[in-house]
């Protein structure tokens, strides 16, 4: 019996990119690559990151950031949110014209207070994937990229003219 080779034995080497690209060396599989936009070296990796995954045939497949990014709350109850949008509100009153802009990416401060708590409430920002949920990660991404590589047409009709 014929067994079928797996599609991860196509791949030559991974590389992790962060906002300053720090890591430029080749990385052997999909959680090195995760560990090095975790560790203490990466540059702003909530807010640039990409994994991309080097095939034998001089292919490269980015892995979605979905597997290594996650959206959290800024808030976790309603009431947290609107005592954030008072005390905000409290400090542009009294501070100083920088205590005015603070927080307007997660509310104006201009719509009415409802309107912020609602805007505040429902934002999230993202973050990288925690290190404790390395092992939940790593097994859906290596069979998201045996999938994707399986989907690849073959190296040998890349290139190839179309018969249509």
């Amino acid at each position: 019996m014929h067994k079928q080779a797996d599609p991860l034995d196509q791949v030559f080497a991974f590389r992790a990119f962060d906002f300053r690209n720090r890591f430029p060396d080749p990385l052997p599989n999909f959680r090195a690559a995760l560990e090095c936009l975790q560790s203490e070296d990466a540059y702003m990796p909530d807010v640039v990151a990409e994994i991309r995954v080097y095939l034998k045939d001089d292919r490269s497949i980015a892995i979605p950031n979905s597997f290594f990014w996650v959206e959290q709350k800024h808030f976790a109850s309603l009431a947290e949110a609107q005592s954030w949008v008072q005390a905000r509100r409290k400090r542009a009153v009294t501070g100083s014209p920088l205590d005015k802009l603070a927080g307007l990416l997660i509310a104006n401060p201009d719509d009415s207070l409802e309107k912020q708590v609602r805007d505040a409430v429902a934002k999230t920002f993202t973050k990288m994937v925690s290190k404790a949920d390395n092992d939940a990660v790593c097994e859906p991404a290596e069979s998201w990229l045996r999938e994707a590589i399986r989907a690849l047409p073959k190296s040998d009709d890349v290139g190839a003219p179309n018969d249509g």
